[in-house]
Parts: C-alpha cells; structure tokens; sequence
C-alpha cells in the first residue's frame, strides 16, 4: 500500500477515525483478525491523531477496508462561487440542481447549513409529537379528573415544553424569511 504524499498528511476528524474503526470492525467479523489484534488495532485507531498514524493498521487488509483517511480523498478544489438569490425555499432548490435537472438535495442541504438554517431550534414535527404525547398521558388524565389544580399544572408544563418552543421556532423562521425576503422586495428577484 503506497503512503500517502507529505501533502496528503492531515489531522484525522472524528468521522475518519469512525469509518477506520468500522472497517477493523468489519475485518474482524470476516475472521481476517483475531481479538487480540483487533483490540490491539482498535486502541491505535483511538489514538490516531493523523492520517498516516492509520498506514500500519490496514497494510496486510484488502483495499476496499482501508478508510478514505489512508487512501486519501479525492481532491477538492475551490467551492464554485454561487450568487445569493432571496427567492426563498424554491431559489435555493433551483440553485442546487444537476446537470441532469435533478435537484441535489445534499448540495442545498450543504447550503442551509453553511447559512446557519437547519439544525437550530426546535424541530416543529418533534413539539407536535412531544405536545400529543403530554396530551395523551397527563393532559386527559387531568381533564378527566376536573381538578383545577392538575389541569392548570398540565396547561403550565404544556406551554412550558411545547408552546413555548413553538413559538420561538415559527418566529425564528418569520424572522429568517423577512430577512431572505424583505418587505419592500417584489417577486425575490
């Protein structure tokens, strides 16, 4: 297996260091390791801290298990410059389509990312599904009780745990479309 070049050398990220992990793993179940040199090979993967730190563990294993971080990946040049639209949702789609017309879904996801649009706040599927749930287990009970004082627990955890988030993720996305959009703007061109 040829070592990767001086300029190929770089810190490994978590990522690579859990694909070289799998990949002992895999070797393993084939038989092509025994325990003792898989722990052996598993706590130097741990340890690894740059890419040819992994060369010694995958040099007597079939090429298809030496992780991208030996191999190295292929090279990646300058990200294609891309104008910012303020078309909302629909822009971006269009922006992140291939040469086949198909949108790339990991390219505008890619995008949302990078602009800080996914990933924060709440996700409004999972409050609904947290809100159903305390309805379900505590709120009927308490309903069905007709204490005033359980119903009015239940009412102040619910607003708590479910209204309260919601709501600063329906004005968090208000916020980021006024400011993809603004209000003097027509047809987000």
């Amino acid at each position: 297996m040829a070592e990767p070049d001086p300029d190929r050398r770089y810190r490994l990220s978590d990522t690579e260091r859990d694909e070289a992990l799998g990949n002992l793993r895999v070797a393993f179940e084939e038989g092509r390791l025994d325990t003792e040199e898989h722990e052996r090979r598993m706590d130097a993967a741990l340890r690894a801290v740059n890419n040819t730190d992994l060369l010694p563990l995958f040099e007597d294993l079939p090429r298809r298990l030496v992780p991208s971080a030996v191999t190295g990946p292929e090279p990646v040049g300058p990200a294609p410059a891309v104008p910012e639209t303020r078309g909302g949702e629909g822009s971006r789609a269009a922006e992140a389509r291939t040469a086949s017309g198909e949108v790339d879904w990991r390219e505008e996801y890619r995008r949302d990312v990078t602009r800080g649009e996914r990933g924060n706040g709440a996700n409004i599927a999972g409050l609904a599904g947290w809100g159903g749930f305390l309805l379900l287990i505590w709120g009927t009970p308490a309903f069905m009780s007709g204490s005033v004082s359980a119903i009015t627990v239940f009412l102040g955890f619910f607003c708590l745990l479910v209204l309260g988030p919601l709501a600063g993720q329906l004005i968090a996305q208000r916020n980021r479309r006024l400011r993809d959009n603004p209000p003097g703007q027509l047809g987000g061109s």
